[in-house]
């Protein structure tokens, strides 16, 4: 059998490989896809029912296409098998575990228990010189310009954030097909899926259980988490109690010794939490049960694939075992009512919190949409955008979602806020329903006999129809993407390449691929088709107050993949420009693991930075993978510049912190030199370049230091270093 093993063959790449892989299709008798893309998914035409005259059907033909694909990734997967007939088989993410804290922020945590056991003056003037050496600023809700009025608070705010980077889930390493996880892994995955999953609908998650057994409140806790110290050292304490259980567990098959631990520890009754053990048991039978590689071998040998979910397995625990062929959902049961309650409640907490910043309440939200994450949360994100236009679905008698609804002001409790939604392409093709009913809820929120001052989106859609000389309804358009059979927003591609010379050409990348409109243009123009609209687009963006999207999985951050600043950024930026300021920019947890899932973009860079890049468990893990391992850490460095370029969003200690780390050390340098100098080489190139940019402060020291180092790393590209040797 002669096989064609292709990786992410996609626009993405350079067309002369697609070109390539093209030419090898019609030599070979299978195709097996390995990575998270692939070319005939995201070929121009038709998204749905493939005729004998499609690209796909034209290149594939009877041959057979296998797609190895991340179990946590259902909206490209489901676009796989609707447009390229593919078999898919899944594999498992790379194993979570705790960020842990190390170096400097490890040296802080022990100065603030210090502190709590003899507080003096001496220690805090130490404590404090030492959160401003690692860039630590922190804050509060109700002092959010970093002002704290006592000593104990300020230690308190410092101790939050210390809390959020030691708690937080990171991937480590890359996933091996066939491996499943270590014990330790395990531990962590099922301690994860133990806080916010029960066995039964009257046992409460684990650590509530704990807190319950200790005589706590755990939500009060949880709420009082920014500013307490007593909830912090209670909301610790139960956290290392739920570690040392969960490690205990998966070496004991009886479950006694876990028992007996809680029972001293926690005061809770053996065989109180049997349910629990029985049910995490399953998932680690499920975890440890390898199928990645024998769902292939079956797949080659012409066997039955059986289905699975496709989400987070800290979300959906039937995603396990892998290798497996990944579905999607029903999209006429989004959003889920557990959706809508989850958007509406997030959405509060949005507008809630930009009134008390900005003093008045927000009237436009700029809201990015991905197929992903509403798959894996059942329409979330829709649920969002509906709640903020104070809307809500309509079931038909079969209980799926068909019509949408105007919620009475006097019901809503606040004015209807507008929103302009961006679409990724995928999102666009797979939930085009809802992409209706998100379009008609923002017309029939314009059209309402209301107030304005009640309405944001009939103020906004009346003076706009004045300035554009349209109709109200034609004003109204809030749903925007990509020309139909076009994908992303090209801003990532600027960034990468260092080709744009201006922020103007970022904005300009953004809105000449987004500015399509769903929507009734004219008469020629059937309701639900896409339209070019860029003047309505930026009308609209003139009055966003707040940008927002989702992060959907605990595997995945901001600085995992370009498309987060694609996006997000690309639109900020693209505000910035109409507006002359820009706007807040904030992002959602996809389950928060702390006090609350919304945080500002800047939060969450600081996170990703010292929960991952510049922590040494997540970086060496990845360079156990050698070439690839590199690559990997090149490109958080290069999609935290993206951050820079869309959004300055990025503090000068990051870009420090990267260049200490991995290029002024001398052995680390050698060391990722030899494994893949050309990602070392843009490693420092990148860093250069931020620092020509404006993007980042370097002292000159420092910058003469990177600039010798990268004309060392060119030179031993070049083999300038070996020909010297040479002679």
């Amino acid at each position: 059998m002669r096989l064609l093993m292709a990786k992410d063959a996609t626009p993405n790449h350079a067309f002369a490989a697609f070109y390539a892989w093209l030419d090898q299709v019609f030599r070979a008798d299978a195709v097996i896809h390995f990575g998270t893309h692939g070319a005939l998914e995201f070929m121009p035409g038709k998204q749905v029912g493939m005729t004998t005259n499609c690209w796909p059907t034209r290149l594939l033909g009877g041959m057979p296409n296998f797609y190895y694909y991340s179990v946590n990734n259902p909206s490209e997967a489901t676009i796989a098998k609707r447009r390229g007939a593919a078999t898919i088989v899944s594999y498992l993410v790379p194993p979570l575990q705790q960020a842990g804290l190390y170096k400097g922020l490890r040296l802080l945590k022990d100065s603030i228990e210090t502190y709590r056991a003899h507080a003096n003056l001496q220690l805090l003037e130490d404590i404090r010189t030492q959160a401003e050496k690692l860039g630590i600023i922190p804050t509060t809700d109700e002092h959010p310009d970093g002002e704290l009025p006592t000593d104990d608070s300020y230690v308190a705010a410092l101790a939050h954030e210390l809390i959020l980077v030691e708690q937080r889930m990171i991937p480590i390493g890359l996933h091996v097909l066939g491996q499943p996880p270590s014990a330790p892994e395990a531990a962590d995955m099922l301690g994860l899926i133990a806080s916010f999953h029960s066995p039964r609908a009257d046992m409460r998650p684990l650590p509530q259980q704990i807190a319950s057994g200790l005589g706590w409140d755990y939500k009060a806790i949880r709420d009082r988490l920014t500013n307490d110290s007593q909830a912090q050292q209670r909301y610790e304490r139960i956290e290392a109690i739920i570690r040392e259980a969960l490690n205990l567990f998966v070496n004991d098959s009886s479950y006694h010794s876990v028992d007996a631990f809680l029972a001293h520890e926690a005061r809770i009754k053996p065989g109180t939490l049997l349910p629990l053990w029985e049910y995490l048991a399953d998932i680690q039978r499920r975890l440890m049960d390898e199928q990645e590689l024998n769902g292939l071998m079956r797949a080659l040998s012409g066997g039955y694939i059986p289905p699975s979910p496709a989400n987070d397995v800290a979300r959906n625990t039937a995603t396990v075992p892998t290798g497996r062929n990944l579905h999607g959902l029903d999209p006429f049961r989004v959003p889920s009512p557990a959706a809508q309650v989850a958007g509406e409640k997030l959405m509060a907490e949005l507008v809630t919190r930009m009134a008390r910043e900005q003093g008045h309440l927000p009237e436009t939200v700029a809201l990015v949409l991905w197929g992903t994450d509403n798959l894996k949360s059942d329409g979330e994100g829709v649920a969002q955008a509906l709640a903020l236009l104070g809307t809500r679905v309509l079931l038909d008698e079969l209980g799926k979602v068909a019509d949408v609804e105007l919620v009475p002001l006097s019901e809503l409790g606040r004015p209807r806020i507008d929103v302009v939604v961006t679409a990724s392409g995928i999102c666009r093709d797979l939930l085009s329903h809802q992409m209706l009913l998100i379009d008609k809820a923002a017309r029939m929120a314009a059209a309402a006999n209301e107030p304005p001052e009640f309405n944001f989106i009939r103020k906004h859609a009346l003076a706009q129809a004045a300035e554009l000389g349209c109709s109200i309804d034609q004003a109204a358009a809030r749903v925007f993407s990509n020309a139909p059979g076009s994908y992303g927003a090209n801003v990532n591609h600027l960034v990468e390449s260092s080709s744009w010379e201006n922020e103007a050409q970022l904005s300009e990348a953004f809105l000449s691929r987004k500015s399509f409109a769903l929507g009734r243009g004219d008469e020629n123009t059937p309701y639900g088709g896409w339209r070019e609209a860029r003047g309505v687009m930026e009308q609209a963006l003139g009055t966003v107050d707040v940008t927002f999207q989702n992060v959907d999985s605990f595997e995945m951050g901001i600085s995992d993949i370009d498309h987060y600043y694609e996006y997000l950024g690309g639109i900020t930026k693209s505000v910035e420009l109409k507006r002359g300021a820009r706007p807040p920019v904030l992002v959602a947890d996809a389950v928060g693991t702390t006090a609350g899932r919304l945080s500002t973009l800047e939060q969450m860079v600081r996170l990703e930075t010292r929960a991952k890049l510049l922590n040494p468990k997540w970086f060496e893990g990845m360079l156990v993978h050698g070439y690839q391992g590199v690559r990997e850490i090149e490109t958080r460095v290069g999609n935290t510049f993206g951050w820079s370029a869309t959004t300055n969003a990025v503090e000068d200690w990051v870009y420090q912190g990267v260049a200490e780390t991995f290029l002024l050390d001398e052995a680390m340098r050698d060391r990722m030199a030899a494994l893949n100098p050309h990602a070392t080489a843009a490693m420092a190139r990148r860093l250069l370049e931020a620092e020509s940019r404006g993007f980042w402060d370097a002292d000159e020291q420092t910058l003469a230091q990177l600039q010798q180092v990268y004309a060392d790393l060119e030179d031993r590209l070049e083999g300038v270093h070996e020909q010297a040797v040479g002679r």
